[in-house]
């Protein structure tokens, strides 16, 4: 594929029926204008509630948005890899269809792509908190997540996570037979593939929580079963490191690694009631998750033939 040299940005929205969040974000990207040529590519993996009627739409006034059908193979790592292929940027952002990302956020990609390869954003909550049994914390509010199972490395949310294409290519996008925690793989396999993972606070994500102890219960679930399938899928690397004597990243100064398999804070003081009981829903609902993980169809990483 040939990339035109004024095309610096794609940005790429996996997206299932979205009809209704979908308008915010899209409306959030429009409004920034950037000063460079980008686009907007929109991968629809297969809605059926009108969402591609809605991009269509939105594409026939805005020329800088793109609607990609994603629906050949499902899952958010197979949109976000079919939206790439069709992507004409040299550099590649992700953000979801369910979220806003804050004022200034295209500007900041750029920016922090103009110094590093590979970087990720900062995670805002209250603007769409929009009901009590919410929990009270999120990952990547000041700082990316430690992996404690390999000190050094850390991870972030594809929703808020920009690369330049030569990086996405190296590792051949994201796992499509991840059940959850694509982006936290795609993570690891970058930095062991030597590419640098960057915390850029500058770009600003507004984050649509779970809301409701059902949606918080099923969800935890899934980060507790993506969590036990990682760890698996990186035991080997563990053991190599190991046998041989090869090291892994150190810990930066002054950033210790979070505890192994450790996904939820301890609730910060003045939470509420609702609150209270949706972060202990989501205690016991990851851990029904990290119990239950099937790990027999899981592809382990190998640390040999790694560049690191």
């Amino acid at each position: 594929m040939t990339i035109p040299p004024s095309l610096r940005l794609s940005v790429v929205i996996a997206a299932y029926s979205a009809v209704e969040s979908l308008p915010e974000q899209l409306s959030a990207l429009i409004a920034q204008r950037p000063t460079f040529g980008w686009e907007i590519i929109v991968a629809d993996n297969g809605s059926t509630d009108g969402t591609r009627e809605l991009v269509a739409e939105w594409a026939r006034e805005h020329p800088d948005i793109r609607l990609v059908d994603a629906s050949r193979r499902r899952g958010p790592a197979a949109a976000r890899n079919i939206g790439v292929a069709a992507a004409r940027g040299e550099w590649i952002a992700f953000c979801d269809a369910d979220d806003i990302v804050g004022d200034g956020w295209v500007a900041a990609v750029a920016d922090a792509l103009s110094e590093s390869r590979f970087v990720a954003g900062r995670f805002a909550c209250d603007r769409l908190r929009t009901g009590a049994f919410t929990v009270s914390w999120s990952p990547q509010l000041d700082s990316l997540s430690a992996v404690g199972f390999l000190p050094g490395f850390f991870t972030a949310g594809a929703g808020n996570m920009a690369m330049h294409r030569t990086v996405f290519t190296a590792i051949d996008g994201f796992d499509e037979s991840a059940l959850a925690a694509e982006d936290d793989d795609f993570c690891l396999r970058a930095q062991l593939a030597g590419f640098a993972l960057t915390y850029e606070p500058r770009m600003l994500l507004h984050v649509r929580q779970r809301t409701g102890l059902r949606a918080v219960v099923r969800q935890a679930r899934a980060y507790g079963v993506g969590a036990r399938r990682l760890r698996h899928r990186y035991a080997g690397v563990i053991a190599e490191a190991a046998q041989s004597g090869i090291p892994l990243a150190p810990p930066p100064p002054g950033r210790p690694p979070a505890p192994e398999a450790a996904v939820v804070e301890a609730s910060p003081p003045r939470t509420t009631v609702p609150s209270r009981i949706a972060n202990a829903l989501w205690r016991i609902g990851w851990s029904w998750g990290w119990r239950r993980a099937r790990l027999d169809d899981v592809d382990q990483i190998a640390l040999r033939g790694i560049h690191r």
